[in-house]
């Protein structure tokens, strides 16, 4: 690991995908870089979870609402905080995911130094 690529520790992620195994796995890549981790299954369980948050990382295609509904509900708040899609959608427009408000867009499957990379450089405002 080159040491600008990990350290996320005293960062606070919530991410949010419905599939239990790629949600387990984005914590286990997000919190063995030092970041402590929130997860949630759906766009409705993530508000819930919200609170203190430093960044979502969220998946497009939830049950329930999406990706995009979360990414409106969050910047509806006083004090909005960053949000990285994650897709394994093909056909998906990237530039009209980030003029609707997404800080990065990362394809499925996502290299774990590159989450991490991104996540820390959209906290620092990158």
């Amino acid at each position: 690991m080159h040491p600008d690529s990990v350290p996320l520790a005293g960062l606070r992620v919530l991410v949010v995908e419905d599939h239990a195994d790629t949600r387990e796995i984005v914590e286990l890549i997000l919190a063995a870089a030092g970041a402590t981790v929130t997860t949630a299954a759906s766009a409705e369980e993530a508000l819930v979870a919200l609170g203190g948050a430093d960044v979502v990382v969220t998946d497009y295609r939830l049950s329930g609402e999406s990706g995009m509904w979360l990414l409106a509900r969050i910047r509806e708040r006083p004090a909005p905080i960053p949000v990285l899609l994650m897709t394994g959608l093909a056909d998906i427009n990237a530039r009209e995911l980030e003029t609707a408000g997404f800080a990065r867009i990362l394809k499925k499957p996502v290299d774990p130094f590159r989450l991490c990379d991104e996540v820390r450089a959209v906290v620092r405002g990158r």
